[in-house]
């Protein structure tokens, strides 16, 4: 049975775009919609492009500011998509690309997620919970008894949660650390930790476990020969594709895992070995837990720093440690 997963993301850095392609036509995955923080014309327009291109055009968009369904010129001169993904999926292609219908992000969330829609769901966050927190504000009571399973890119646990064969050395002697995603929207983010009625379970795929997991040249490598053997694809097509290729070409890969191994090499290429992972750690996460191991705890925020305490029965686990080759086999699919 497929997962269902709705996903909120940004687009300010690759890696809430590089998930989406991940988790656009994957196999294991129904993808309910995708909603964008702050969600402005030139992010909704690189959303619909990227399901557009991976044969999604079913999947609808939402956005957090109403702002994006107004018609006329698109404002690129207040561009709130990075330069990465101009650069290495093609500007003309994007910028010329229609918008189509977009949805308040909040509503888009409650039609998708709400009990008329029987079954089990995953929200995925890879950015400031500001649609989730809209959401919960507005149609709350409508989504209890959901079944909802939240997984959030962020978060921290310190060394009284991770053992010290996984502190990494940066966070070294730190319980609390500020974070992104959460600091973002922090007030959003705190109610839909402290809700009791929605949440069937809620896993927070910490900042010091995904700046552990890297992507390197060897990591890449490794990776590439992984995704022909799980899509039993031609080994030597697969990987004689000329390096940098914008368009998936390869018969028998999808093309999420195409167009996502292209971003992969151009950061490579120009940046150089060691980006960490963020939001595609906790994207497999999402398909496959033992990517990390978790500890249920309550999570606090103390002076714009987020930390965490083991407690049991609230609901909430964040991640202290994770496994590579697990991650590098998940992401393969």
């Amino acid at each position: 049975m497929k997962t269902r997963v709705l996903f909120e993301m940004e687009t300010s850095a690759p890696d809430d775009f590089l998930t989406l392609l991940w988790l656009s036509d994957h196999p294991d995955v129904e993808l309910l919609g995708v909603v964008v923080t702050p969600g402005m014309a030139d992010q909704m327009q690189l959303v619909r492009w990227a399901l557009d291109k991976c044969g999604r055009e079913d999947v609808a968009i939402g956005s957090y500011t109403p702002l994006a369904n107004m018609p006329g010129a698109l404002p690129f001169e207040f561009r709130h998509v990075s330069g990465f993904h101009y650069k290495v999926y093609g500007e003309e292609s994007i910028k010329s690309h229609p918008i189509g219908h977009v949805w308040w992000g909040a509503e888009l969330m409650y039609n998708r997620l709400s009990v008329s829609n029987q079954g089990p769901a995953t929200v995925l966050t890879g950015a400031p919970p500001k649609n989730f927190g809209a959401c919960l504000e507005s149609y709350g009571a409508g989504l209890e008894g959901c079944e909802l399973r939240w997984v959030l890119q962020g978060g921290f646990a310190g060394d009284n949660l991770v053992e010290p064969a996984h502190r990494l050395a940066k966070f070294n002697g730190r319980t609390h650390c500020p974070s992104f995603n959460p600091g973002g929207a922090h007030k959003a983010t705190l109610a839909l930790l402290a809700d009791k009625q929605i949440f069937a379970r809620r896993l927070l795929v910490s900042k010091n476990v995904c700046h552990g997991v890297t992507w390197t040249q060897a990591d890449h490598a490794a990776w590439v020969v992984d995704c022909a053997a799980a899509h039993q694809a031609d080994m030597f097509q697969w990987l004689k594709v000329l390096p940098y290729r914008p368009e998936p070409a390869v018969p028998g890969i999808r093309k999420g895992l195409q167009w996502l191994r292209h971003g992969l090499e151009c950061y490579l290429r120009d940046k150089g070995e060691g980006k960490a992972m963020h939001d595609l750690v906790a994207a497999t996460c999402v398909l496959d837990e033992s990517v990390c191991s978790f500890v249920e705890v309550e999570v606090e925020r103390v002076k714009g720093e987020w930390g965490a305490h083991p407690v049991e029965g609230t609901g909430t686990w964040i991640s202290v440690a994770g496994d590579k080759g697990r991650f590098l086999k998940v992401l393969a699919r």
